[in-house]
């Protein structure tokens, strides 16, 4: 408990009887206030806050590729409030970013970071592309920075730590180098279940080739091929739904850490 440092008179006259020391009895208004001088001081004392214990290294590729994808992100916003693409190519969009949140939230969350289930090769194949296809980094890594997170919530081993505000925990954190302390700790956490799966490290093994095919050149072209989209709206459209995707993941990170609720302890 704090020490209440604005105690009454009353207190004090309490505290010197109790401890057998004489009772010195405060009358007029000048000693009143020399005697609780020392205390207003204290309670007055600004408080110094913490600092940042490290110095920010800003990864500028992925800042200008945030900066390219909201921009065209925003460009194709205004092709889809003014009916330039196809009813198709959304309903597609739609359906392929749903297939890929699959992918992340029962693949790599519920499977493969907390193993809340077992799935058979077949499945894990399936759950393996989609998840490759929303481009959130590779499994491995996707499940040992969740379970650092999961472990260290909001410290500054957690990656997307919450409490250095909305903006580091929903993007920020992507654009900086990561804290050493998320680091180290990303070191101590196990991953000798997913080293063991034949899935996962072929997905790391061939990550970017895959990421290649199945987040943009695969969506991008079935709209164009198959139901005459224009070639480049049908790019738009891809950027899109895969910009909207991530901002719906990150605000996990962000508004839900930062003013939801938690009912349980991690």
């Amino acid at each position: 408990m704090a020490p209440n440092l604005l105690r009454t008179s009353s207190s004090l006259y309490m505290a010197q009887a109790s401890s057998g020391e004489p009772v010195q009895i405060v009358s007029t208004k000048e000693d009143i206030q020399t005697s609780y001088q020392p205390y207003q001081k204290a309670a007055k004392r600004p408080v110094k806050r913490k600092g940042r214990t490290y110095e920010w290294e800003i990864v500028w590729r992925n800042v200008l590729i945030f900066l390219l994808l909201h921009s065209i992100f925003l460009y194709a916003s205004y092709l889809l409030i003014t009916g330039k693409v196809m009813l198709k190519t959304l309903l597609f969009n739609v359906l392929f970013a749903s297939f890929c949140a699959f992918g992340v939230t029962a693949g790599a969350h519920r499977l493969w970071a907390h193993r809340t289930y077992k799935a058979k090769l077949p499945f894990r194949i399936v759950l393996m592309i989609w998840h490759t296809a929303a481009l959130q980094n590779d499994i491995h890594e996707w499940c040992r920075d969740h379970r650092v997170h999961h472990k260290f919530t909001d410290t500054d081993a957690d990656p997307h730590n919450a409490s250095r505000g909305f903006f580091f925990s929903h993007i920020g954190w992507l654009m900086l180098k990561k804290h050493k302390d998320v680091i180290a700790k990303g070191k101590t956490i196990d991953m000798s279940d997913l080293e063991a799966d034949p899935v996962v490290m072929w997905q790391k093994k061939y990550y970017v080739g895959l990421v290649t095919v199945l987040t943009f050149l695969l969506p991008a072209h079935v709209p164009w091929y198959f139901w005459g989209e224009n070639y480049l709206i049908a790019w738009y459209a891809t950027i899109f739904r895969y910009t909207l995707s991530l901002n719906f993941t990150w605000l996990v990170n962000s508004a839900a850490h930062i003013w939801g609720t938690k009912p349980y302890d991690a």
